[in-house]
């Protein structure tokens, strides 16, 4: 059933940048990791290196680790969640992670203490070498319909029929994940349909729509975001959640917009896109077409009030606790503490940014509506990224987590 309106207004607090439109306890001795193409180096440092550590710090982060571990308890064993090197070895497959996330099940609820003892018991953190660019993104609501009518005339497609999807890691030896999508041509696999084809009706026979908005903006937005919300002309809302694209690389059109000269390179937000967007109808499908990429959409149900839509481990968003990350250098249900200026904050990566290179970039998730867009699109920072991985030890026979107490 939709779920009833809720009041999104003052309910996100920190301000993120959108990157999507981006432009362009115990002493550990310290050794470099091997990282793959890409990647940021992982240096192991103790806890103190984690600017605002604490009890409060870890019992906030806590609750989001925990719902990844729910997640990563049905999956087998050897299921692959990502990274390389150091990051691959000690956190990339599902059951590395069992131990630990028996021993996060058994922290009593609200002991800020034992919450901060279980991961300084648990974990290893690791500095990523260099500079890292935070930024975020969030969950739109937009105004729509799950049937055409007048004014509601742009649609967002479900995944189409004829969409093929491959692994080319079974084709070949080779430890990389590559994949590619397409479609079938004569018996050939061939690149699926740009936006622009998409757009004037390509795939109108092959996907469902899953619902229809007013705005080609506000639909091109939320493929953005990779989630939305709808609040339908009964009032009611809807969730609708990331379900694959054309397979065609991303093109962030802020920075385009920069180079022609549309907006400022010190002017480029979600705001100032949309805007230039909605007064320059004319050129607005031709900015938007040249990124190829297309996202499809499905509806979600029973996603828990205060959470966004699932990210890409299939596990609601928390604001300001979820990250989206390069999968390839930081596995999925890792916890990462994330250090600016501005924020120290231990989130979980639950969600992929599909323009991050390794460990040098996120995007924190910071909620729903409209005030999680404008902080969304108003900060842009550098900071530090330190990825918690599990001691070798403690993979897969826990002890149950001390109580109470802290440790250095």
């Amino acid at each position: 059933m939709p779920r009833p309106v809720l009041d999104l207004t003052a309910r996100f607090f920190i301000v993120p940048a959108l990157m999507l439109f981006g432009l362009a306890g115990c002493a550990i001795k310290p050794a470099t990791t091997a990282a793959g193409p890409g990647s940021a180096a992982l240096m192991p440092v103790a806890f103190t290196a984690l600017p605002g550590w604490g009890p409060a710090t870890a019992a906030a982060g806590l609750p989001g680790f925990v719902r990844s571990c729910r997640a990563i308890a049905v999956m087998p064993e050897d299921q692959s969640l990502g990274g390389d090197g150091v990051a691959g070895s000690l956190g990339g497959k599902a059951g590395l992670w069992r131990g630990v996330c028996a021993a996060a099940r058994a922290v009593p609820p609200d002991d800020a203490g034992a919450a901060q003892k279980f991961f300084q018991t648990y974990f290893v953190p690791y500095q990523a070498g260099g500079s890292a660019r935070i930024s975020g993104y969030y969950e739109p609501v937009y105004a729509g319909s799950e049937v055409k009518l007048p004014g509601y005339d742009v649609p967002l497609y479900a995944k189409p029929r004829d969409l093929v999807a491959a692994n080319l890691a079974g084709f070949h030896d080779s430890t990389g994940k590559q994949r590619i999508v397409g479609r079938l041509r004569y018996g050939k696999l061939v690149p699926y349909y740009s936006r622009a084809r998409i757009e004037t009706g390509a795939i109108s026979h092959q996907a469902h729509v899953v619902a229809w908005l007013r705005d080609p903006v506000d639909a091109y937005m939320a493929e953005v975001q990779g989630a939305a919300r709808l609040r339908l002309p009964d009032g009611t809302l809807i969730d609708l959640g990331f379900d694959g694209t054309n397979g065609r690389a991303y093109t962030p059109i802020g920075k385009l917009m920069v180079k022609q000269g549309d907006l400022a390179a010190n002017d480029v937000s979600i705001q100032s896109i949309s805007a230039w967007l909605r007064a320059h109808p004319a050129e607005a499908q031709g900015v938007m077409n040249a990124n190829r990429n297309y996202v499809f959409f499905k509806r979600l149900d029973d996603v828990p009030d205060g959470l966004g839509a699932p990210g890409a481990l299939g596990v609601p968003l928390t604001p300001e606790g979820s990250i989206a990350v390069d999968q390839k250098a930081i596995p999925l249900g890792t916890p990462v503490f994330v250090a600016t200026k501005t924020l120290d904050r231990l989130t979980t990566a639950q969600d992929i940014d599909v323009g991050a290179k390794g460990a040098a970039a996120a995007q924190i998730f910071f909620g729903i509506g409209r005030n999680a867009a404008q902080m969304a699109g108003s900060t842009d920072e550098a900071g530090s990224l330190f990825v918690l991985l599990p001691r070798p030890t403690q993979q897969s026979s826990p002890t149950t987590a001390p109580a109470t107490g802290a440790t250095s």
